[in-house]
């Protein structure tokens, strides 16, 4: 069950779809704010303070994507997860680009929908930790973001600024399977580079944080797509 009080602002036009999805989500113990139009969705977003966003994309008045781009402007950093029919990745990234933290192709498995929440309201206790100056544990390597410090057994381990940027991000995305493109979205915005350098990104960092980086615990390759993270280890 969430902790208690854990709001959601779920905004979402198809009045079949709101109610089963609010009394779903209201039934796993959240407290649920709904928005059937953009323009709302913007409203309570910024003065509610939900916990997360559940935002549709195709919306009247404002769709969600501007509904995002303009929460960001505003300084809003709750999570937000996009509803959309729209599959193709150039989509996908687009939302990241936005400063989305998750996506989800309607139609849609429930159980995907409700872990997918989950998911993202540990990475927003997570970052929220982060912020709080609370030092992150990988394995046996210490990551302090605020200080962008890194130890292991008390020796410094060298990461560089984009190196923390990467990890960091990874680290948000605990569990997910990430793309090149979400990668480029959410680590270099709007660098011109190439994908090829996720994959070099990527052999550079699994040499700091991975006691054998050629058997990787911690970064793993997801074939035909990026590459997954996970703290606990594993596939």
């Amino acid at each position: 069950m969430p902790e208690a009080g854990t709001s959601i602002l779920l905004v979402e036009d198809d009045p079949g779809i709101r109610e089963s999805l609010k009394d779903v989500l209201e039934g796993e113990g959240y407290r649920v704010t709904t928005a059937v139009d953009g323009v709302r969705a913007f409203e309570l977003g910024t003065t509610e303070d939900p916990d997360l966003v559940v935002l549709d994309v195709m919306l009247p008045g404002m769709d969600g994507f501007e509904v995002l781009r303009r929460l960001r402007e505003d300084g809003v950093e709750t999570p937000v997860i996009l509803l959309t029919a729209r599959a193709l990745e150039r989509d996908r990234v687009r939302g990241l680009d936005l400063g989305a933290d998750d996506y989800v192709v309607k139609p849609f498995a429930l159980k995907e929908l409700l872990a997918r929440i989950r998911s993202r309201l540990r990475a927003w206790d997570r970052e929220r930790a982060i912020e709080r100056g609370e030092a992150v544990r990988i394995g046996d390597l210490v990551v302090d973001f605020r200080a962008r410090t890194a130890a292991r057994d008390g020796e410094a381990v060298h990461l560089t600024p984009k190196e923390y940027d990467l990890l960091r991000f990874l680290v948000r995305n605990d569990g997910r399977a990430l793309s090149r493109g979400e990668l480029l979205a959410g680590v270099w915005d709007d660098e011109d580079v190439h994908s090829r350098v996720i994959d070099t990104a990527i052999l550079g960092l699994r040499k700091k944080i991975e006691t054998d980086p050629s058997r990787p615990r911690f970064l793993r390759s997801v074939r035909g797509l990026g590459y997954r993270f996970s703290r606990r280890g594993g596939p």
